[in-house]
């Protein structure tokens, strides 16, 4: 009798669905979200924007109450409503605890699939390594940026709504705070996926991030002091993530100028982002 060929399944098509970047972000989301490790930070983040909003409503009471006159002048030296009170609606406390919620969270995105090495079966799909790339560093930036816009919009919302445009925060505070926001999730982001691509274990890439921003400051305040130059401050993540806000609200003394910021920002996300490339490639996920 005659031998036929079996019958070949139809071939997949490949172009439908959505974009496999896009998969692979939503499935580390899905995973954040089951781990639960927003509810302590999360209480301490909103314990700072209540600190914050309690600020504005004091604010307005100096400037409404006749009877409180007498304190205004007082508490003006602790809450002036110039650049530096706009600068501190991003603190550097809330993002001394922004760096340790990313490491916690950022260190394992790329460690995570070392350890358990399912990189091979990812590119045996239709993956690139640019989609793997691009999927895991929108979620490490997209995380520090969605925690750092309600510091900025909820402020200056109350702000409108106690005292309109006269109010403690400048009506575009927004267009100079947002930019920055986006300046320190990008560079944070870059750092997060960097280490995590170095590590192998989840818990390595936790102590990579604190070890690259803890590292960089100590050698970048060490050159600093001996050359007398707080320009090489720009060494540190750390550093870079707190000058952003003085800078484009226009603190008169900020910790960072313009050239400095600019130069160690782009310096650390692209050295960053070049680790993690040459780190997800082919052919590193088979060793």
């Amino acid at each position: 009798m005659p031998i036929y060929a079996p019958t070949l399944p139809p071939r997949a098509a490949l172009n439908a669905g959505q974009p496999a970047w896009l998969v692979l972000a939503r499935f580390d989301v899905r995973r954040i979200l089951r781990q639960k490790l927003g509810r302590f930070f999360g209480f301490v983040f909103v314990f700072i924007l209540a600190i914050r909003m309690g600020v504005l409503y004091v604010n307005h009471l100096l400037d409404t109450k006749a009877q409180l006159a007498s304190v205004k002048d007082l508490a003006k030296e602790f809450l002036a409503q110039g650049a530096s009170f706009q600068a501190d609606c991003l603190p550097p406390w809330l993002l001394t605890v922004l760096w340790f919620q990313v490491a916690v969270v950022g260190g394992g995105l790329v460690a995570r699939d070392t350890l358990h090495r399912v990189r091979p079966l990812m590119y045996a799909h239709p993956l690139r390594p640019l989609d793997y790339l691009g999927a895991k560093g929108l979620v490490a930036a997209g995380l520090p940026f969605l925690i750092q816009l309600p510091f900025v919009l909820l402020p200056w919302t109350a702000s409108l709504l106690i005292a309109g445009l006269h109010g403690p925060i400048w009506p575009t505070a927004p267009l100079r705070l947002i930019p920055a926001a986006l300046l320190i999730s990008a560079l944070m982001g870059a750092v997060t996926l960097g280490a995590s691509s170095m590590a192998s274990t989840p818990r390595a890439g936790f102590g990579w991030v604190l070890g690259i921003v803890l590292g960089s400051a100590a050698l970048g305040g060490m050159v600093a002091g001996i050359l007398g130059n707080p320009a090489w401050l720009a060494f540190s993540p750390g550093v870079l993530v707190t000058a952003w806000p003085e800078l484009l609200c226009g603190v008169q003394a900020p910790k960072l100028g313009w050239v400095p910021a600019l130069l160690g920002t782009g310096g650390h996300i692209a050295f960053w982002l070049w680790i993690s490339a040459r780190r997800t490639r082919p052919s590193e996920a088979v060793i």
